[in-house]
């Protein structure tokens, strides 16, 4: 796995002098803004990349290479870096999963899929150019392999979530080539499946490697194309046991990786709980899970920051950030991905829903992430950003 966690001596340097500094009264900030005018990637505290490379993939997704700078600690297969880039003045942030560019220190690809009115991955695939510069966060996430890798193993994908699942195969290849993997791949249509030449040369080149691809809008979220996908009515595939069991029969007592719209993480989830193996079942979401409570309940919600208590109302089919902004609100948030943690509040009292578990939380100070978690009462919150 690539990691370079060992700073070398320009970073160390530099950021012993940023720890001098701020005792004179100079930011970290102040300092990074300096190193940047020299170069962007000398920063040691707000990350930098450049856009080395930008290949088109899909109609829908493009993978943009970024070199970072020597501060970057390297990143695992399956992890993910938070990108951030400022649209009309306004900075926002998602994560992507990184794939390492073999041969060059602290290089990667992320691979963006366009999203429905999404303001940051048509920004992405739209007006970032080659050249340019954005910022990253250093790598992170648990959906990564074992420091052990397991004699076999399972990838679940479907769409973009394709993109963790790469990173790992690439690295079982080069690594450990030994390992028995399957890999089954929902999307549309093969002109919808990201690396699909790719990954049809790895599965000829690797006899590890079981390679399931199937074309199918029962486990993908719904084409904003127009086109007409090449799943008939009558090839609907879901994952289901049947599927699990023709191609990986063993598939509830090996570790499993599952990354993709809602209905496929919903689905391996209730599958994985019906055979009681749900400790080897690992999940990773990089869409925003959606509401689904009743849209005509209306609650009402308090919301206190810096001593300031704020009102509004939440619909049961919003999270509780989209109801606060639909209100008016401004409230700080990141990824709105339920990831950095920017938009964590205490909840003092009510009951809410958190999307990513479906669990149901009852008010004595827990923290929440407002970005995927819905009312289910009136709420009493406190900011902890």
């Amino acid at each position: 796995m690539a990691d370079s966690s060992t700073a070398s001596l320009p970073v160390a340097a530099a950021t012993r002098l940023s720890g001098w500094l701020s005792h004179l009264g100079v930011s970290p900030m102040a300092f990074d803004d300096t190193l940047s005018l020299i170069n962007p990637l000398l920063t040691v505290h707000r990350l930098h990349a450049r856009v080395v490379a930008k290949t088109v993939e899909t109609s829908t997704a493009t993978t943009l290479v970024l070199q970072a700078g020597e501060a970057f600690k390297g990143l695992q297969p399956g992890q993910f870096v938070m990108v951030g880039v400022t649209i009309n003045g306004a900075r926002h942030r998602r994560a992507y999963s990184p794939r390492v560019v073999a041969g060059h220190a602290n290089r990667f690809g992320i691979t963006v899929q366009r999203q429905p009115g999404g303001l940051v991955s048509n920004h992405l695939n739209e007006s970032v150019r080659v050249g340019q510069v954005i910022e990253i966060e250093q790598a992170g996430g648990a959906f990564t392999l074992p420091s052990t890798v397991p004699a076999e193993l399972l990838l679940l994908a479907g769409g973009s979530g394709i993109t963790p699942s790469m990173a790992m195969l690439e690295h079982l290849h080069a690594h450990a080539p030994k390992t028995r993997v399957t890999l089954v791949y929902f999307a549309r249509s093969r002109d919808d499946r990201i690396f699909a030449k790719a990954l049809d040369k790895l599965a000829a080149n690797w006899s590890g490697l079981q390679y399931v691809p199937v074309d199918s809008v029962a486990n993908t979220p719904a084409d904003s194309s127009g086109r007409a996908s090449s799943a008939t009515a009558n090839h609907q595939q879901l994952l289901d046991a049947a599927l699990l069991a023709t191609h990986v029969p063993n598939w509830a007592q090996i570790p499993a990786y599952c990354c993709g719209p809602a209905p496929l993480m919903d689905a391996a989830r209730t599958l994985w709980q019906n055979a009681g193996a749900t400790a080897r079942l690992h999940l990773e979401a990089f869409a925003p899970p959606k509401p689904n409570g009743d849209p005509h309940a209306r609650h009402e919600i308090r919301l206190v920051r810096d001593a300031v208590a704020r009102q509004f109302e939440a619909p049961g089919d919003q999270t509780l950030l989209v109801a606060g902004e639909s209100a008016g609100l401004s409230i700080k948030h990141g990824c709105r991905q339920g990831i950095c943690h920017e938009c964590t509040c205490r909840l003092h009292s009510g009951s809410v829903r958190d999307l990513g578990t479906g669990e149901r939380i009852d008010g004595e100070g827990q923290a929440i992430r407002l970005c995927v978690t819905s009312a289910m009462s009136d709420l009493d919150l406190e900011s902890l950003n």
